[in-house]
């Protein structure tokens, strides 16, 4: 029987045909929109888009479905993240109304960060109305913040749970001065969005969105930026667009444009719609010198090529109703919080024996603190205690000097709990115990010399720490604020 070959490229519009008589089956191959690199920072590189999903299935029966509607809508790629300081993410790659992917977090407002990319809208093949294919959209990379680079865009789903559940979420803003998060890639089920990066760290990337093939067919969610096809060739036409679907490797850029190949199988059997049912025609008779002769087949020269008349048949026409969406559905990824953080968050500045300023996480072994003196010792922990200090962020268990008594940030009339997310910390250690930040003072990590808990008993400690911790920390208020 012979075959037509429909090649689609993005184009902001869905394709619809009515499926004729004389249509047997379809061969389809769709590539997903890829996502979109975030923006990059002082830290490095935003993260690179994922790429678009591939799904084929051959020899799909349309037996039972002339006269249906089949849709054809090929996802777009998201764009890239900006920079600077509360640059816009990237916007969302579009795809059938639903389906598209989510916009890219916004960057900190305090330059220089990176917003998070855009995410690829799902390509889909719907028949009467109902989804026979869909290649999910590619996540985005994320914004890079000032100490690190964005988080890649992430190949396989993670799924939302808002509705719709097919729109790929937005990635979480920033409010600080670090990366926006990538955004989730739309699918049968849409992505997750990225968080934004604690402190001032890149984003996290956006999950892509996921597939759904037809019963007999195979899919691929490709590796990286790359694709899981990027050559088909089928009775020496190539199907496949170089480029298309293939993930952002640059900072901030636009990712490839999904795709879609459908190949239809039509039969030289003429048919008729008698009292509404398809009915074939089993012969048709023309005269020829007086004499009826039965017409076996009938073909036309196109271009030197002899083409089967009724293959004339698939034209499809394009409608914008029903495609594209503003945005993505609102992100669960938690939005990165600005620099301030005994533990206190990446960007917080302070103040050094010399009257300069200097980041916690990049305060050194042996620099000079103000009040505090010599440091001896550094780190960083994770903590799911984070509060605001007076527009410092820090562990709810530091103390903080207020109103000239001793207390626990948690315990204090400013403190105020952001949640219990869980966000990466710096310390250290100096041999006065103290630190100052914008004037206020705050102890240091160790607050007294509590360690020589260890010493006096020994390995014992090890068994008893957490009672002991929580009992230090009630004595060590007491011990500080009767000094």
């Amino acid at each position: 029987m012979p075959t037509l070959i429909k090649k689609f490229q993005y184009s902001g519009t869905l394709k619809q045909v009515t499926i004729p008589a004389g249509a047997t089956s379809i061969d389809m191959y769709l590539w997903g929109g890829a996502g979109a690199g975030g923006g990059a920072d002082a830290g490095g590189l935003g993260g690179s888009g994922a790429a678009g999903h591939y799904v084929t299935k051959t020899s799909y029966s349309l037996t039972s479905n002339v006269d249906d509607v089949l849709e054809v809508a090929v996802g777009g790629s998201g764009a890239g993240g900006g920079s600077g300081g509360g640059a816009p993410g990237g916007t969302n790659g579009k795809g059938k109304t639903n389906f598209s992917g989510g916009e890219g977090g916004n960057s900190g407002p305090q330059p220089y960060s990176g917003a998070g990319g855009g995410a690829g809208g799902a390509t889909t093949l719907f028949i009467d109305g109902s989804a026979v294919a869909i290649a999910g959209g590619g996540g985005g990379g994320a914004g890079a913040g000032k100490s690190s680079n964005g988080g890649v865009g992430i190949n396989s789903n993670s799924a939302t749970s808002a509705t719709p559940g097919t729109l790929g979420e937005d990635g979480a803003d920033h409010s600080g001065d670090g990366g926006g998060g990538g955004a989730g890639g739309g699918g049968a089920d849409g992505g997750k969005g990225g968080a934004g990066g604690s402190g001032d760290n890149g984003g996290a990337g956006g999950w892509a969105g996921s597939n759904l093939v037809p019963s007999g067919g195979s899919n691929s969610d490709g590796s990286g930026v790359t694709p899981g096809v990027v050559s088909l060739i089928i009775s020496s036409v190539q199907y496949y667009d170089s480029g298309a679907a293939v993930g952002s490797a640059g900072s901030g850029g636009p990712g490839g444009n999904g795709l879609a190949v459908i190949v239809f199988t039509i039969g030289v059997q003429a048919s008729t719609k008698i009292s509404g049912t398809w009915t074939d025609i089993s012969n048709i008779h023309t005269k020829v010198s007086g004499v009826w002769k039965q017409v076996t087949a009938g073909y036309v020269r196109v271009s030197g090529a002899w083409k089967a008349l009724f293959n004339s048949g698939i034209n499809f026409v394009s409608t914008a109703a029903g495609f594209g969406n503003s945005n993505g559905n609102t992100s669960s990824g938690t939005g990165g919080s600005g620099g301030g953080g005994g533990c206190f968050i990446a960007g917080t500045m302070i103040t050094m024996a010399d009257g300069s300023f200097k980041a916690v996480e990049q305060v050194d072994i042996r620099d000079e603190v103000a009040v505090g003196g010599f440091v001896f010792a550094t780190g960083k922990f994770l903590i799911d205690d984070l509060f605001e200090y007076k527009g410092i962020q820090v562990s709810g268990t530091h103390m903080v000097k207020e109103d000239g008594t001793w207390t626990r940030v948690a315990d204090s009339k400013h403190g105020k709990s952001l949640g219990d997310n869980e966000h990466i910390v710096y310390v250290f250690g100096s041999e006065l115990r103290r630190i100052i930040i914008n004037g206020i003072e705050f102890t240091d990590y160790f607050e007294i010399d509590e360690k020589q808990k260890l010493l006096s008993i020994g390995e014992k400690f090890f068994g008893i720490w957490q009672e002991h911790d929580r009992q230090t920390q009630v004595d060590d208020v007491t011990i500080l604020n009767n000094d």
